[in-house]
């Protein structure tokens, strides 16, 4: 066996973590990639504010203030549905075992520089 592989095994990931991670990079893609054409369509009439939608419109306030709450739901799905898979991967992690993951070491020894802080268990 290839002496520059470290073999560890994924047993838990902390749910409320990783939901807070997916929610801030996705909601970034999200004004990344959206508020661009949200503007353009703003602009030129077509979406939340314009008049053919009406009452759904008025309902959400339209424009900037339609796209804000949308940011806030949609926010919460992710991180609810997330923190819920994130939960749901552990329970099979713990059934199954963990995931066998394999790293290779590159840079600096583990062995050496993990110390008494080093969160890298044997």
């Amino acid at each position: 066996m290839n002496s520059n592989i470290l073999k560890l095994k994924l047993k838990r990931v902390d749910p409320v973590k990783y939901a807070t991670i997916t929610t801030v990079l996705t909601l970034t893609i999200m004004l990344i990639f959206g508020l661009p054409f949200f503007l353009i369509f703003s602009a030129i009439g077509i979406g939340a504010g314009s008049e053919s939608i009406g009452a759904g419109a008025a309902f959400i306030g339209g424009g900037i203030i339609g796209m804000i709450f949308g940011i806030i739901v949609y926010g919460v799905i992710i991180f609810v549905v997330t923190l819920i898979a994130t939960s749901l991967l552990n329970f099979v992690l713990k059934k199954t075992g963990g995931l066998d993951i394999d790293f290779e070491k590159v840079g600096f020894d583990f062995d050496s520089q993990q110390g008494d802080q080093g969160r890298i268990e044997q």
